[in-house]
């Protein structure tokens, strides 16, 4: 609509324009065929020597056509002011004079245009040319009706307005049926949306049209597929979450009902290892419920940070030394390497709970007599906290996904050491919080590596 409206505001604009050049350049040409008429008029008095109503010439006869074809007036004046013809009334004989009149009978001008009332007055002067000193031997006057003059403009304008209707119907014509070529890529766009947003999101939309609209549909399928990944992911967690708290309620209850069933004839040794494996089973539940509260509370959108200036190299310090004990269950060597003090502005609740699970994790997967090596470092704006381990590594197909919530690249293994498979999750939460990056490097059976990049200032 704004293509349309500008489309037709320059073509007026235009053609005013152009009208309004031409209009003028109309009027000055039919003023310049009155003047090359009275100029002719101008030679046949001189070859007369004045004398229009001598019966022995016709130009009286001439100067009356000439005067009728203009629709107007012609006074013939000798350089003594005397009219010598006038067409119109019976001024022959009386004398004519005014300000035009005297510039030109001086020879100041060869021809005055001037507007009178209603009439346009041209006045041009008769020389003798004979003689090398052209001389002023009277004047000319043709007066003509303004409207015969503006008359071409006018008929000139009609055609404009036209020729304005006729653009303006074909550019509204062409410009809906570009618009309708233009939109059908759209339209098609359009549609599958409606479709998809009915109900079938797994759909896509289909690539169509200019290299532009497919680079737009291309990224929206990638959305769309985001968006598809993500409702999996909701999907699987939600799944996942029913069946790691069934998995502990159905444990118990297996081992109340075999209580129950036995009476009360239960060996007392019996039942404590049934009341202990309860415990176990309650404990492994509040596990995963904390976790998840943990992962709820460190989403971005909602995380609330209690941000302050924190010593890193202190707090990796304290980690360590709280994990030591169970390293050295199995003979796991813990290196902490500082390369400077780092100082940084961090949520150190959030943060001790994403490093403490990288670290731990490096024990938990790691070799019996390994080793699990800490690195910190800095530059002007960042701190890093590299954790490398001497562990089963972790297999390249699965460490895209590591990430992801309940994920465990040895399910079996994982719950023998406990692990929720939240941990990661948690961890990768924890570090976006703080407007950090966190990368993984890992071969398997060759141990993993976890860098972890945090701004040193918090920036919401």
């Amino acid at each position: 609509m704004s293509v349309l409206v500008i489309t037709v505001f320059v073509v007026v604009l235009f053609s005013k324009l152009l009208n309004d050049s031409y209009s003028e350049k109309a009027e000055q040409q039919k003023i310049d065929g009155i003047e090359s008429q009275c100029q002719w008029l101008a030679w046949q008095v001189v070859g007369v020597d004045f004398l229009i109503d001598d019966s022995s010439n016709s130009i009286s006869n001439q100067t009356n056509e000439l005067a009728a074809s203009l629709h107007g007036r012609i006074i013939v004046v000798k350089s003594n002011y005397k009219i010598v013809k006038d067409t119109m009334t019976d001024y022959q004989d009386k004398f004519y004079i005014s300000d035009e009149l005297l510039k030109v009978m001086k020879g100041n001008k060869q021809r005055i245009v001037s507007e009178v009332g209603n009439n346009v007055e041209i006045m041009i002067p008769i020389v003798n040319k004979g003689n090398r000193k052209k001389k002023v031997l009277g004047s000319v006057i043709a007066t003509i009706p303004k409207s015969d003059i503006v008359a071409v403009s006018n008929e000139m304008k009609q055609q404009r307005n036209m020729l304005v209707v006729a653009f303006i119907i074909c550019g509204m014509s062409a410009g809906a049926l570009l618009s309708y070529w233009l939109t059908k890529d759209y339209r098609k766009i359009q549609k599958d949306l409606d479709f998809i947003s009915s109900g079938h999101e797994d759909e896509t939309i289909s690539v169509v049209g200019c290299t532009e609209v497919k680079n737009m549909v291309t990224a929206m399928n990638e959305i769309l597929a985001k968006a598809q990944v993500l409702e999996n992911s909701r999907q699987e967690f939600v799944s996942n979450v029913s069946h790691e708290l069934k998995t502990p309620m159905t444990s118990m209850k297996v081992l109340a009902d075999s209580l129950l069933q036995q009476g009360e004839t239960v060996p007392a040794e019996l039942y404590r290892e049934f009341m202990n494996d309860i415990v176990a089973e309650i404990d492994r539940e509040n596990v995963i419920i904390s976790d998840l509260l943990s992962l709820v509370k460190l989403d971005k959108k909602a995380a609330k940070l209690e941000i302050s200036s924190v010593n890193i190299n202190e707090l990796l310090e304290m980690i360590m030394k709280r994990l030591k004990p169970i390293a050295g269950q199995r003979n796991i060597e813990l290196i902490l390497e500082s390369f400077r003090p780092v100082t940084a502005e961090i949520d150190e609740v959030k943060l001790t709970l994403a490093l403490s699970n990288l670290i731990e994790n490096a024990i938990k997967y790691n070799q019996d007599d390994g080793w699990v090596r800490v690195s910190l470092n800095a530059d002007h704006k960042y701190f890093y906290v590299k954790v490398a381990d001497s562990g089963v590594g972790i297999p390249e197909d699965c460490q895209g996904q590591v990430f992801e919530r309940f994920y465990r690249v040895d399910k079996a293994r994982s719950r023998e050491t406990g692990g929720t498979g939240l941990g990661l999750a948690i961890t990768k939460n924890a570090v976006l919080v703080h407007n950090g990056e966190i990368k993984l490097y890992s071969k398997e059976g060759e141990g993993t590596t976890f860098t972890v990049r945090i701004p040193l200032k918090y920036q919401a």
